[in-house]
């Protein structure tokens, strides 16, 4: 499969391309592949969009976050924030696509990606199409999504703080017990089927 070019962010020194997920339950989702844009190189590194500048021209590809599109964002950061979870401001976001359409989002997006990235940013294409609706994407099957945390405990009540339902953990019990110089036990939320 080809993932489809989807723009340039200007001014936060990274482009994108995208392909479909489908993940069974006609829930729009989509893969963003984000990189360097060539085109924008005086972006400082701290300034590129979730700071992929400071990983280096050839990064190792990665998961870096993940975002949710709740009914209601403002009130979903402030539901979020009422339960101490800091999911950053809201802001309008725009950009326009390779044919010049301006597509226009908001996103309450936390920089620091808490939890290494599990907790996820808030996005809200309004009027804007969403963008697995592109008929010119190449789709891929979501079977499920499952996050490995060193404190799952963290990773389930940020999720359930910011409205997502409680995932079913799994992994913590049945981690070999850690030995001197081994990874710590972790545990792992799945948000398969949800």
């Amino acid at each position: 499969m080809t993932p489809v070019f989807g723009g340039q962010h200007a001014g936060m020194g990274t482009k994108n391309y995208l392909v479909r997920l489908d993940d069974g339950h006609r829930n729009p989702a989509y893969l963003e592949l984000l990189g360097l844009d060539d085109a924008q190189p005086d972006v400082a590194a701290s300034s590129t969009m979730f700071g992929v500048g400071r990983r280096g021209p050839d990064p190792r590809p990665h998961l870096v976050t993940w975002a949710i599109h709740p009914g209601d964002l403002d009130r979903t950061a402030a539901d979020a924030a009422s339960h101490g979870i800091d999911v950053g401001p809201v802001e309008e976001w725009s950009r326009n696509a390779p044919d010049g359409t301006l597509l226009e989002w908001r996103v309450a997006m936390n920089p620091a990606l808490p939890l290494g990235g599990l907790q996820p940013f808030l996005i809200n294409w309004g009027s804007t199409a969403h963008p697995s609706a592109n008929p010119a994407l190449s789709t891929f099957a979501l079977k499920g999504l499952e996050f490995e945390s060193p404190d799952p405990s963290a990773l389930e009540r940020t999720l359930t703080g910011i409205g997502l339902p409680s995932c079913p953990r799994s992994g913590s019990d049945s981690s070999p017990p850690s030995s001197p110089g081994s990874r710590p036990p972790t545990g792992s939320s799945s948000c398969a089927d949800t």
